[in-house]
């Protein structure tokens, strides 16, 4: 990471109520040590007690029909679980867990309208597929938004999270932290390179056909299923049989 990004120092997000998080503002590193995990941890442990045993019947039976490598299955359980919490927010009137969360942790949010602020951009978040490219840190690389080609700079702030590799194509849901950074909000579910230079041209296709004619959060998990699919079919094909 360049070191104009690690010395953050000044504060310059704004602090109304009203004014949105600017993705490209920095954080002070006070401010992001807030955020980072404390609030984090408080919202997505509220998310989870409030929804997590509704929704997993469902995203277990999504998981079990496409049948992904059993070292992924946890990555792409929580995937899932955070589609789903998005797209009930989308759909579903006056269902807002930032709101629910806010007026529960009112007194401290008041002390902090910025958190507020930066909380709405959790449920203006899409989960996408990326292209994963080059490292510029430790824990830190760039991945290229398949959909709109954009280039963004991602930061793994859990280094006990495994890092998706260069080449790879990646599903994730990105969050903004401050000056053009973002981090994924649960671990990504990533198909290995050699997997990836496979699906890469049917998954654009898919993509492309499935996004106009559905609702984004819609399409997003018709293409993963296929892609799912594909990913399964693949592995099957250069897997050696075991001798009977």
């Amino acid at each position: 990471m360049t070191d104009n990004k690690k010395n953050i120092v000044a504060f310059a997000q704004p602090s109304e109520q009203t004014t949105p998080f600017r993705h490209g503002q920095p954080l002070s590193e006070e401010v992001m040590d807030t955020f980072l995990p404390e609030t984090y941890n408080d919202f997505v442990s509220f998310i989870v007690q409030r929804v997590g045993e509704v929704y997993r019947p469902l995203l277990m039976e999504f998981v079990e029909d496409h049948d992904p490598p059993e070292d992924k299955r946890l990555a792409l359980e929580l995937n899932l679980f955070w589609w789903r919490v998005l797209y009930d927010v989308s759909e579903i009137e006056n269902v807002s867990f930032v709101e629910d969360f806010c007026m529960e942790y009112k007194q401290d949010l008041k002390q902090t309208p910025l958190m507020k602020a930066w909380l709405e951009e959790w449920e203006k978040a899409s989960p996408k597929f990326y292209y994963i490219g080059h490292k510029f840190g430790a824990n830190a690389f760039v991945a290229v938004d398949m959909e709109t080609e954009e280039t963004v700079e991602v930061v793994m702030i859990d280094r006990r999270v495994k890092e998706p590799e260069k080449g790879s194509i990646a599903v994730g849901t990105l969050i903004p932290m401050g000056n053009a950074l973002y981090f994924p909000v649960t671990g990504f579910y990533y198909f290995d390179p050699e997997v990836s230079k496979e699906l890469a041209r049917p998954l654009m296709y898919h993509y492309e056909k499935h996004m106009e004619a559905s609702p984004v959060l819609e399409g997003f998990v018709h293409v993963l299923s296929i892609a799912l699919q594909i990913e399964r079919m693949i592995l099957e094909k250069t897997t050696p049989s075991s001798l009977s």
